[in-house]
């Protein structure tokens, strides 16, 4: 899948009545536990997570509203990439704490 043939379009909510991505805890310590809770109306989706220099660290596959999964051992930025019927969908920022 070419990642950057991908259209991307917002997740983010314009009004009260509409349902976002939730990441959390952000920032996040080394290594602790890292929630997504993504809203009822989206599919099942690719949830990528990338470092600085573009190089995917980690791939998780949604098949319920809420993955949790590790922040990497290693302090900086990340950025996780929402894809959804091969669209992106969303990417978040993550700050993993020093």
């Amino acid at each position: 899948m070419c990642m950057l043939c991908m259209t991307v379009t917002s997740l983010h909510a314009n009004d009260a009545s509409e349902k976002k991505l939730t990441v959390y805890p952000n920032p996040v310590d080394r290594g602790a536990l890292l929630t997504v809770v993504i809203p009822e109306d989206r599919d099942e989706m690719t949830v990528l997570l990338y470092n600085t220099v573009g190089k995917v660290i980690q791939t998780y596959k949604t098949t319920n509203k809420k993955v949790e999964f590790h922040a990497p051992e290693i302090g900086g930025i990340y950025l996780l990439r929402f894809v959804e019927k091969r669209k992106v969908i969303a990417v978040e920022k993550i700050i993993v704490k020093e």
